[in-house]
């Protein structure tokens, strides 16, 4: 196209079993390609990690299209459409984007512009081929889980089984009791089977320092867990010496992509004992589950403060406040107050040396919403906002009916 002469380059791998060198792979062959075609290269754009089933949460692609916005790019270059997209529905968009922008959307594989008949048959073969390798490793685990190997990570209380194979290789799924985390999942479990709240038991095992799994300090929730979807350490039938598996699945919210996890029928989930791996006795866990059962009937005749009965209300600056001094999360602690929620659950804080958040300063939630609106008009104003618009645009308004 005369007197433009932009391109750039789109590139992606999925999953963290993939690694850089994918995505420099693919960023060698682009290069490659632009030099044969006397092309100019003004811009890479990637997504590490990232599945190509996603749209609003690639970074590397929101750029992309952004930078095509400005209308200074010819070509957008991948080394082949799945690179893009995997999913249809977002594949036939970025097309519909490029083109209304005059842009056209070339793949190292094919070496011309993509069409639209190219995008849909390639779009639904890649969209058909992640469903069939979400089957066939769902397959895979039900089978592993069944021969008594974990298929999901690694559960506090055990670490990696060391067997080996006729090759030497270690077999994949196997896990064997850590003695240290054991004794950690007995105390937690006597804890609470005598009375002792999850708070309570995370607070002391904060102030022992105790390695928290996953996360840098103990939080109730990591104990307590859910009782609808069975999750958490009070919860985990692993420590009875009992794999189950698929007790819950997960979909992609269409809305938000993000994964949704929802509870399967009973029937549904595939159970296989493994006695060398319970670290509980069965009289122990008997005693959870019933205090577990105690405390939600206890609630259930509760007509207010019901638990886990609602969320949270979401407030105009909910998930927006940071604690200027350990930078956790602003939240309602108290009536139509904001506060500091680590220092409200005691939590260390790494960047204080491990100790404590001592910020107690708390500010109503209408004071601090009046705040903030109040310097809208001002800041919209310095961003262009109010801008005023074009003739052009006016006269185009001025026509509709």
């Amino acid at each position: 196209m005369i007197g433009r002469h932009d391109h750039v380059v789109s590139v992606r791998y999925s999953t963290d079993r993939q690694d850089e060198v994918s995505i420099e792979t693919q960023i060698e062959l682009g290069k490659t390609f632009v030099e044969k075609q006397g092309w100019k290269l003004v811009e890479t754009y990637s997504d590490a990690a990232v599945s190509g089933t996603s749209f609003m949460l690639r970074p590397g692609i929101q750029q992309l299209l952004a930078r095509v916005k400005e209308e200074r790019i010819d070509v957008v270059l991948c080394v082949t459409v799945d690179r893009l997209s995997r999913d249809i529905e977002h594949s036939h968009k970025i097309l519909k984007d490029l083109r209304y922008r005059d842009v056209d959307l070339w793949t190292v594989h094919a070496g011309t512009p993509v069409t639209d008949m190219e995008m849909s048959f390639r779009a639904m073969l890649s969209h058909e081929l992640v469903g069939q390798i979400r089957y066939r490793t769902r397959e895979g685990m039900k089978t592993a889980a069944r021969r008594g190997k974990a298929t999901t990570r690694l559960s506090y209380g055990y670490r990696l089984g060391q067997q080996r194979d006729a090759n030497g290789d270690r077999i994949l799924g196997l896990r064997e009791i850590d003695p240290a985390q054991a004794e950690i999942v007995r105390w937690i479990f006597e804890q609470y089977a005598n009375g002792v709240s999850p708070a309570a038991i995370a607070a002391s095992l904060n102030a022992r320092r105790i390695p928290a799994p996953q996360e840098n300090y103990w939080r109730d929730d990591t104990i307590r867990g859910d009782g609808k979807r069975q999750t958490g350490i009070l919860h985990n039938e692993l420590y009875v010496g009992r794999i189950v598996w698929n007790k819950q699945n997960y979909r992609k919210n269409p809305e938000t992509e993000r994964r949704t996890a929802r509870l399967n029928d009973k029937s549904e989930w595939v159970v296989t004992e493994v006695p060398s791996l319970r670290i509980i006795s069965d009289e122990l866990w008997a005693r959870v589950k019933e205090r577990q059962l105690t405390t939600l009937e206890n609630f259930s005749r509760t007509k207010t403060n019901r638990l886990n009965r609602t969320h949270r209300p979401s407030y105009l600056l909910s998930g927006m406040l940071e604690c200027a001094e350990c930078g956790g999360s602003y939240a309602i602690m108290a009536k139509e107050r904001y506060g500091c929620s680590n220092h409200k659950n005691k939590l260390p804080i790494d960047g204080l040396g491990g100790s404590c958040c001592s910020n107690q300063k708390t500010i109503l939630r209408k004071n601090l919403e009046d705040r903030v609106l109040s310097c809208l008009p001002a800041a919209f104003f310095g961003m262009g906002v109010f801008e005023t618009t074009s003739p052009d645009r006016h006269a185009a308004t001025s026509q509709r009916p």
